[in-house]
């Protein structure tokens, strides 16, 4: 079977960090193989080059953005997150975005032009966190950015919105909270999706766990290829083609 990889969890979270061995030995396990994680805060880029950290060096990657939700991210963080570029530690800009939760839409608008400002100079892909605010992301990219690639993160809106961002050159990372199963489908025809835990958040309802484990990649992806009557070594061959291309991996 084709290796998994997990295009988005958080294991600077105190909930993973805390137990990072048996992590991701368990995701190991059921054949996880490497793992993407977004810094969002200094003491998140910290742990890029920690000893920890550098102990599974092998399967562990790293992004680093500005988060238009997460209290933890500052404006103050982008001189650090250009030095992370400059170093070649990180391989993208993100998650960064739109959040209609907050509202702070001139500041949220102001960080994401500057942080795809960011991802542009260094030719780096972005990861979007987007929630209420799909349309208003269009417009931005639409308006400044037209060739940005990358994917959305946790896509889990409607068809229309699909459609509209399936014209960039930007993937669709799915979850355990999916979009609806015609959605779906359309997105695993189009080609260009991964998929992800976003661990320790976004806990498959179904399983009876603490929290979002990064072993539980293996069973979204299980209910993914039983939803769209794919082949699950389908899908893992093309995530990890559409990996290779997005990050430029030979």
């Amino acid at each position: 079977m084709n290796k998994l990889i997990d295009m988005h969890c958080h294991l600077g979270d105190k909930r993973i960090l805390d137990n990072l061995d048996t992590e991701i030995t368990s995701a190991n396990n059921v054949g996880i193989s490497k793992f993407i994680s977004n810094a969002l805060c200094d003491e998140e880029f910290k742990l890029i080059n920690s000893e920890l950290i550098n102990k599974f060096h092998d399967s562990i990657l790293w992004t680093a953005g500005v988060h238009p939700y997460y209290e933890k991210s500052k404006e103050s963080d982008l001189d650090k997150i250009i030095q992370l570029c400059e170093e070649k530690q990180v391989i993208g800009i993100g998650e960064i975005g739109l959040d209609g939760r907050n509202n702070n839409e001139e500041w949220q608008n102001r960080i994401l032009l500057q942080q795809l400002d960011i991802a542009r100079n260094f030719e780096l892909p972005v990861i979007f966190h987007t929630v209420k605010k799909y349309y208003e992301l269009h417009k931005i990219l639409k308006n400044n950015f037209p060739n940005v690639r990358g994917f959305l993160h946790a896509f889990n809106a409607s068809q229309d919105v699909f459609e509209t961002f399936s014209h960039y050159d930007l993937g669709f990372s799915l979850n355990a909270k999916p979009p609806q199963d015609k959605v779906i489908r359309a997105i695993i025809k189009h080609g260009n999706f991964f998929f992800e835990t976003d661990a320790p958040y976004m806990k498959p309802p179904e399983l009876n766990d603490d929290f979002n484990h990064l072993k539980n990649l293996k069973w979204i992806v299980g209910q993914i290829s039983k939803k769209t009557k794919t082949d699950l070594n389908v899908l893992l061959q093309r995530q990890l083609y559409n990996f290779n291309e997005l990050f430029e991996i030979n």
